[in-house]
């Protein structure tokens, strides 16, 4: 007798049976992900249990087809294969999975429903056409820092715009047969575009995954580099860690220096540096500097620092890190240079953990950057690592932009239950065992504008589920954003002592306040834009806004004392 157990995990159904059938090969479970549009068919995973002797699953995918898969693996005690079958149409098709023995013989079954929307998916890419040959081949890259724009027409009429930068699919809903137009309308920062010379690539859908369209680039000699960090940091009682990923908009590549200004509350313990040629480091009390060579729009770092705690930490106290990267001549946009996490300390850090930033609240509109961090905890490499995260319904899903990846990622999006599902999918990734120090971690960073028009006290939640290899899901933490901003400037010494000087300011702004009366500050531009975030110690705190555009800007103070803002203007 067989007990069905059903269980929802996100956009994934997951059935699960129990057997009486002793030691004998049983059908664990499985993952039906037809309704994802994913490399443009059906996937289903089963996982078996019992003893393995060559046994075998046959799919009736209920269209008429029929496929027989060896299990994978022999001699264990647990055995995963993944299936897959492309449908020529939208339908709802009954499938059934048999487990046959090696004889031949049926051993279990499982039977559901699978209600299928036909979809396609195109993946477009944007390459560095480095030899002029207008094909991606050996010493082009994909272009990975800014976003290309494509204008989606289908069957003669215009329905999406889509932006990428290391690489999109489009799901395209059209039946086999259907001519798309993509139309290429915006070119990525610092590249004009050379193939085609058109800039537009008819496709034609079947229902067999494609290989990919490239849309090939070469570079702007007239653009300036932009150079950029984000960063992350999780703080405990025994220990920290800190990752930063250092990209830039440059073709050519160049040096690059890292700043990372971590709390005294920590030590150095080790450094970490990859993604980049011959890096160098040295660290000098709680500063350490990385000196990267080659960083371009094609090549990225990654720098992760491991640290163990100075004395005994407070449980709850705060503890913060700074990333900054020296602009080069002529560079704009200086927003991205800078970076300050803070972070409570908790009793120890957690290797698989989701971070917002800005935190706490903000203004309808605000772009907001997340990042998803990971870590191979067992004791042998994971195969392939997918991060399933089901976005908030108050932010605009077309304006999601990945800012970086440790590894090869793919991306894709749908709805299910009406809520909007990013996939980031790690094939092959390998990521070895927690025996390896430093090299066993992994992450993603991607922005998100929250929606605009959104009502004061409306909540942004957001937290995913990461998947290692067949391994249950490890949920990260739920981090949390709100809509409230005060839209007028208060006076800051009502109650609680509270002054910012010198203003105007050129390049150091110090916040004086009454010794525990406000925990954080934020800095925002006159749009609403967060600049900065910082944790407060003490009574005096420092703020490096050398790198601000000269302008008008807004100073955030909050803690036990209330929220209290003021205008002050940089020179």
């Amino acid at each position: 007798m067989k007990k069905l157990i059903y269980t929802c995990l996100s956009a994934l159904i997951m059935l699960c049976f129990t057997s009486t059938k002793g030691s004998a090969q049983t059908i664990a479970s499985y993952y039906d992900i037809g309704n994802v549009c994913y490399f443009s068919f059906d996937s289903v995973s089963v996982s078996l249990s019992g003893i393995m002797g060559g046994e075998h699953v046959r799919t009736y995918w209920g269209d008429g087809t029929t496929s027989t898969d060896t299990v994978l693996g022999s001699g264990g005690a647990s055995s995963y294969v993944g299936l897959a079958h492309n449908y020529a149409s939208a339908g709802t098709y009954t499938v059934k999975i048999v487990l046959l023995s090696a004889a031949g013989s049926g051993v279990d079954s499982v039977i559901y429903t699978n209600n299928y929307q036909f979809c396609h998916q195109i993946n477009m890419y944007g390459y560095n056409d480095v030899n002029s040959n207008c094909t991606y081949d050996t010493g082009d890259g994909i272009i990975d820092y800014d976003q290309a724009w494509v204008e989606i027409d289908s069957a003669g009429h215009i329905v999406d715009t889509v932006t990428f930068d290391y690489w999109h699919g489009y799901q395209a809903h059209g039946p086999v047969g259907t001519v798309y137009t993509l139309k290429l309308v915006h070119d990525p920062y610092g590249y004009i575009h050379s193939c085609p010379s058109s800039g537009i690539i008819t496709y034609t859908v079947s229902n067999t995954p494609d290989s990919g369209v490239y849309f090939g680039f070469n570079c702007d000699p007239s653009a300036i580099a932009d150079n950029a960090v984000s960063g992350y940091f999780s703080a405990g009682l025994t220990g920290a860690w800190s990752g930063a990923y250092v990209s830039s908009s440059s073709c050519a590549g160049g040096p690059v220096t890292l700043t990372i200004t971590n709390s005294p509350k920590y030590s150095v313990a080790s450094v970490y540096v990859s993604g980049t040629s011959t890096p160098s480091y040295t660290v000098a009390g709680n500063i350490i500097t990385v000196n990267l060579t080659g960083v371009s729009d094609i090549n990225y770092a990654w720098v992760d620092v491991r640290y163990t705690n100075v004395g005994t930490l407070t449980l709850g106290d705060t503890a913060n890190t700074k990333f900054y990267i020296p602009p080069v001549t002529g560079e704009t946009n200086l927003t991205n240079n800078t970076v300050t996490v803070a972070d409570t300390i908790r009793s120890s850090y957690d290797p698989n953990e989701k971070s917002v930033y800005p935190a706490g609240n903000i203004v309808s509109g605000t772009k907001l950057q997340y990042m998803i961090a990971f870590e191979n905890t067992g004791n042998a490499p994971a195969q392939n690592i997918h991060v399933l995260d089901t976005l908030s319904d108050n932010v605009d899903v077309n304006s999601i932009k990945v800012l970086s990846t440790t590894a090869n990622m793919n991306m894709s999006k749908w709805v299910a239950g009406g809520h909007n599902i990013v996939k980031f999918d790690f094939p092959s990734i390998n990521l070895l065992d927690s025996s390896h120090h430093a090299q066993c971690d992994g992450a993603v960073t991607f922005t998100i504008n929250s929606k605009t028009g959104l009502a004061n006290g409306t909540k942004i939640d957001n937290r995913a589920g990461i998947y290692f290899d067949t391994n249950p899901v490890v949920m990260t933490n739920n981090v949390e954003n709100k809509i409230g901003i005060p839209t007028t400037v208060g006076t800051m010494s009502n109650v609680t002592k509270a002054e910012i000087y010198p203003n105007p300011v050129n390049s150091e702004l110090t916040v004086k306040i009454d010794n525990g009366a406000y925990s954080s500050l934020t800095i925002t531009n006159t749009v609403g834009q967060v600049l900065t975030t910082q944790a407060i110690i003490g009574t005096q705190t420092k703020v490096n806004v050398k790198a601000f555009p000269v302008g008008i800007y807004f100073i955030t103070l909050k803690g036990d004392s209330g929220v209290k803002v003021q205008q002050f203007e940089k020179n």
